[in-house]
């Protein structure tokens, strides 16, 4: 155990980085009775007052030496609140740190038993919500996949992978968190569950080599806290099956919405790029290191000048191809964004040096330039809507 951090921040922010920083307060007191809500200088105080628990990724705060467990070695961090939850529960909040980020990330309010339950399941291996018994089982799922939909490149020539099909497992779980948040808002016959709550049923979006949709069939296994795991995601075969799992004879779960109107995913040619200084002063200060190497050593203002001209050539040719700008779909936010090809040295021979991410503002008819991402990172994105035309965006070619 160690009690404050380094650093000058208080409250959360002294924790790490505050996802969900504008509602936690109004989440934690959705947790407590009405008479015992806080206020943003309480919670400030009782983190600052806090005792702060590091936990290993197995969920212990000593080692095996009785030694325990540092900063710099946790997975997990926690803090009691003294507060009370409705079920007069005792309230705690908490920080996770995956891979190699050096960051905690946070915050989660729950209790103990439910933190529990989440340091069990991170234990289990999966992709995103989908959890499976051993990697082996993920790694069959996909290549079954694979194998039955209509022939694609599911990984990328020359980048190696430890996934069979990497492009593969990042659309079918980002295809799943885009049915998942449709279910939320409340979209009918997104994630369909059987008729005893045991199994839940979703639309790929794929179809099969005979051009009949894929559909997952997952096993819902609950917790001790009462959350639920997603385990086993298996292709459905033939319709027999679904019925002999307790779904309804005319289930039909229905494939992911992207978007209203098409006008959406095609880049207007009369709307006007926003060359904002600011965010030409991120994309050239900040992501330097996405240049070509050759051209990281150039001046901000060269570089600039290359950029702009680049977007000029861009919009010269897409006003002549529309399926020059590609959509893609954002996740982590629910919106369409479009990728302009951005090529530095003016030559359409090659691949582009990297994918300007715009922005549409459809009321002021233009488009933000937000930041460049390598290929590979927005092919999985694009994927999402629909397979790229074999241009500047293939994965055989983009690497």
């Amino acid at each position: 155990m160690e009690n404050k951090t380094n650093n000058n921040k208080s409250g959360l922010l002294k924790l790490g980085y505050v996802a969900n920083l504008k509602s936690c307060k109004s989440e934690l007191n959705e947790m407590l009775a009405d008479e015992e809500q806080v206020s943003t200088a309480e919670l400030n105080a009782i983190v600052d007052n806090a005792q702060i628990v590091y936990l290993n990724k197995y969920g212990f705060s000593k080692w095996r030496n009785g030694e325990n467990v540092a900063q710099k070695e946790a997975v997990y961090l926690y803090f009691e609140t003294g507060l009370k939850g409705k079920s007069d529960d005792s309230i705690i909040g908490w920080f996770e740190r995956k891979g190699k980020d050096a960051v905690f990330r946070g915050v989660t309010w729950g209790t103990m038993v439910s933190l529990d339950a989440k340091i069990c399941a991170d234990k289990m291996f999966h992709w995103g919500d989908l959890y499976f018994n051993s990697e082996e089982e993920g790694l069959a799922f996909l290549e079954d996949i694979a194998a039955s939909t209509i022939p694609e490149t599911w990984s990328f020539k020359n980048k190696p992978s430890a996934v069979n099909h990497p492009i593969l497992k990042s659309y079918l779980e980002n295809t799943f968190e885009v049915l998942k948040k449709e279910a939320e808002r409340g979209a009918n016959n997104k994630i369909v569950r059987s008729q005893d709550g045991r199994y839940l049923v979703f639309n790929t979006n794929l179809l099969d080599k005979f051009f009949h949709e894929i559909l997952i069939v997952v096993e819902v296994r609950k917790q001790k806290d009462g959350s639920e795991l997603l385990m086993s995601p298996r292709r459905v075969r033939k319709e027999l099956e679904l019925r002999k799992l307790g779904f309804a004879k005319d289930v039909h779960p229905e494939q992911p919405h992207f978007f209203e109107k098409v006008e959406e995913v095609i880049y207007q040619p009369t709307w006007t790029i926003d060359k904002d200084f600011d965010k030409f002063t991120h994309i050239i200060e900040e992501r330097r290191q996405r240049f070509p190497i050759e051209m990281q050593a150039a001046s901000s203002d060269e570089l600039g000048r290359k950029l702009d001209d680049a977007i000029t050539f861009a919009v010269a040719i897409a006003q002549r191809n529309y399926k020059f700008i590609v959509p893609m779909y954002r996740p982590q936010t629910g919106k369409i964004q479009l990728l302009m090809p951005i090529y530095l040295k003016g030559t359409y021979s090659s691949k582009p040096d990297f994918a300007l991410i715009l922005t549409p503002d459809k009321e002021n008819e233009y488009y933000t330039p937000e930041t460049i991402l390598p290929l590979d990172a927005v092919y999985q994105n694009a994927r999402l809507i629909a397979k790229p035309d074999d241009t500047w965006l293939n994965p055989d070619t983009i690497l």
